[in-house]
């Protein structure tokens, strides 16, 4: 939406205080900052338990809590198969190969040296999660370079959205001094314009030299979340249904550990032993006893002590061995404590993903599998449709810079993969085995072949397209040699047997193709060394 220079002064007056859906988003990212990343963690939500808590505790409470950032990192730990899932692609309309150059290389050159689904796979999930009202928002300089910056509601003044593009962007003002006047520098983008504004007073001029049009054709504006309240422009975060869930155990995790310094360390206890100086009386005569300060008993032990008892009579509790001792901790309420602080855990993560995780590890939300991964295919699906329009629309943005004149037609796309891989490899190569054993046919095998060596071989590209290449040239690889040997005979299972030295030796840059012809080649030759041998 364009607006003449009257309509943004109009804005700007209409907005000198910040709407109230601004406070409250402001508010939410405090909370969730707080809860995602730790930061001012004690300060936003540990807050004393009224008619229960003594002041003098919440302080020591508020003091030595620890924040919960691991929590939502053990939690979210299935995010990063969005980035890693494999499939996708990328398509560019663009005619100049000159132009086509200088967006893969901005693209590829996105910020800090990192491609834009780099920068995306480090920031957007987190920023979705703690600040949903904030923006991505594209600066450029001239035709040089483009770059993206977070803009967090903090810095943000209003906006009107349309989905999650802004109509109008106004951020927050700054103060300068001006010939020596106090001035406001307003900052206000609409689809056409990057407009400063200049307050002194109850005046607002136009600043000529620091107003320009830009060629997006939108606020060049990714509103973080998509998810709005009806009737406003608040927005929610992903995390929305195990905020008060992650509350809930970020105060219960503080109340252990309180509990682990007030009881965790046993407390010795022994009986009295009197003065033998005073006999108890803490004086000698009119003066204090200098052995015991006037105290009557002993209470540094020396090791030349003798702790000495009158014989026992018939009736007396016998006292030795037991004259001192120690007070164990209540360890029964502390490992309480413990099984409830899991018990959350379990349930903030099953909220989250739709089912339950089962492992044998010491933390089984961490370590385990998922019970029934459809739900959180079904969630990671949702989440790459999220990422996946911010890429393009900011990339679609480039394009627009590239060529210096906007569109509404979207001539850059990247699809993202959708082969999600959430279970650890040990786990798929378990499930491979037993399909094996159980004779399942060879497209399930295939497919949980492959799903092993994607979640194995995620992290190292070479060795990724090392190994899908040998699956799909090894000769029957889902049998064994004598399986082979038994069904197809002795030249197929001389091929199995072969097939290891060939893959020592061979050029696995190759495509497969070759390869595949590279091993016709291999056996030709080594049966006709045979038989030249024999």
């Amino acid at each position: 939406m364009e607006f003449t220079e009257n309509e943004v002064i109009s804005i700007i007056k209409a907005n000198l205080k910040a709407p109230n859906w601004v406070h409250k988003s402001r508010e939410q990212h405090k909370v969730l900052n707080a809860l995602v990343t730790g930061y001012k963690f004690s300060e936003v939500l540990i807050e004393k338990i009224e008619k229960i808590e003594s002041h003098s505790r919440s302080i020591a409470r508020k003091k030595y809590s620890k924040d919960i950032r691991d929590l939502f990192d053990r939690v979210m730990q299935p995010l990063n198969s969005v980035f890693s899932a494999s499939g996708g692609s990328v398509h560019v309309e663009i005619k100049s190969e000159a132009k086509e150059k200088k967006l893969l290389e901005s693209l590829n050159n996105f910020k800090g040296q990192k491609s834009i689904k780099e920068y995306l796979s480090e920031n957007f999930f987190r920023l979705l999660n703690t600040d949903p009202n904030g923006v991505l928002f594209l600066e450029y300089i001239n035709d040089k370079d483009i770059y993206p910056t977070y803009k967090s509601i903090h810095d943000i003044r209003s906006y009107v959205s349309d989905g999650q593009i802004c109509k109008y962007l106004l951020f927050e003002p700054e103060n300068k001094i001006t010939n020596s006047l106090s001035v406001t520098i307003w900052r206000l983008v609409d689809s056409k314009t990057d407009w400063r504004i200049i307050q002194s007073g109850q005046s607002f001029t136009i600043d000529e030299d620091g107003t320009f049009e830009h060629m997006f054709g939108n606020v060049p504006a990714v509103i973080l979340s998509d998810i709005q309240k009806m009737g406003s422009e608040f927005r929610y975060s992903a995390l929305n249904p195990i905020i008060e869930l992650s509350k809930d155990y970020a105060r219960d995790k503080s109340i252990r550990t309180i509990y682990k310094f007030q009881h965790g360390f046993p407390r010795h206890w022994r009986y009295v032993k009197e003065c033998r100086t005073c006999q108890g009386l803490g004086k000698t005569g009119d003066d204090l006893c200098t052995q015991c300060n006037g105290k009557g008993e002993i209470r540094i032990n020396d090791v030349t002590d003798v702790t000495t008892l009158p014989m026992p009579r018939e009736d007396d509790q016998v006292v030795t061995p037991n004259l001192e001792g120690f007070v164990s901790p209540d360890l029964e309420t502390w490992g309480r404590y413990n099984d409830d602080l899991k018990d959350s855990e379990d349930l903030i993560d099953s909220t989250m993903w739709g089912t339950r995780r089962l492992g044998s590890g010491s933390n089984e939300t961490a370590t385990g599998r998922f019970i029934d991964v459809q739900p959180v295919m079904n969630k990671l699906g949702w989440f790459s449709n999220k990422v996946e329009w911010a890429h393009n629309q900011l990339a679609n943005w480039v394009l627009d810079w590239v060529e210096n004149s906007s569109t509404t037609d979207s001539r850059y796309y990247h699809s993202y993969g959708r082969r999600f891989i959430i279970e650890s490899p040990d786990v798929i190569l378990n499930n491979y085995t037993n399909s094996r054993k159980e004779g399942d046919n060879s497209t399930i095998l295939d497919k949980l072949l492959d799903e092993y060596i994607l979640s194995k071989y995620q992290n190292d590209p070479v060795m990724l397209s090392y190994m899908q290449k040998k699956r799909l040239i090894e000769p029957y690889v889902h049998n064994s040699v004598s399986e082979v040997s038994t069904i197809f005979g002795a030249d197929e299972s001389y091929k199995k047997i072969m097939f290891v030295d060939f893959w020592n030796s061979a050029d696995k840059g190759k495509n497969i193709n070759d390869l595949s012809s590279d091993f016709t080649t291999f056996i030709s030759n080594n049966k006709l060394n045979i038989q030249t041998d024999e």
